[in-house]
């Protein structure tokens, strides 16, 4: 797949995504849908920030970092960060909506998911704080 294609196809995946949120946000009363609904709400709203995160991650990774050597390295990055991102983002959420969501549990969402992070960049064999300065030398 070309980076145009990838490009694209997560644009419109995004584009829909959001509009499926829009829908269910609009239409649909929680009260009234119950479980069924409060899904919806949070699995299309995790599509459409996983989609437009990751498109925008990617965008910053290689046209402001100037990382264009192996352009697909730097995607599958931005996917992962998006990734963790919208968990972090979602898993807030339902607490916040059960009442739950406090100081140290955003702390603790957000050092699970920099371990995680941490875990799969030293897996790739490429640590995510080196710089492209550093790799150089």
């Amino acid at each position: 797949m070309t980076l145009r294609t990838y490009i694209l196809f997560m644009a419109i995946g995004s584009a829909v995504a959001w509009g499926a949120w829009a829908v269910v946000l609009f239409n649909i009363n929680p009260d009234e849908a119950g479980l069924a609904g409060v899904l919806l709400f949070f699995i299309t709203l995790a599509m459409a920030l996983m989609g437009t995160l990751s498109l925008g991650f990617a965008a910053f990774r290689v046209r402001v970092l100037g990382r264009r050597d192996v352009v697909s390295r730097e995607i599958h990055a931005a996917f992962r960060h998006a990734f963790l991102f919208t968990f972090v983002a979602i898993a807030s959420l339902v607490l916040s909506a059960n009442d739950l969501l406090h100081t140290w549990h955003l702390m603790a969402l957000v050092a699970f998911a920099v371990a995680v992070e941490f875990g799969l960049s030293s897996i790739d064999g490429r640590p995510a704080h080196r710089h492209r300065s550093q790799m150089d030398t």
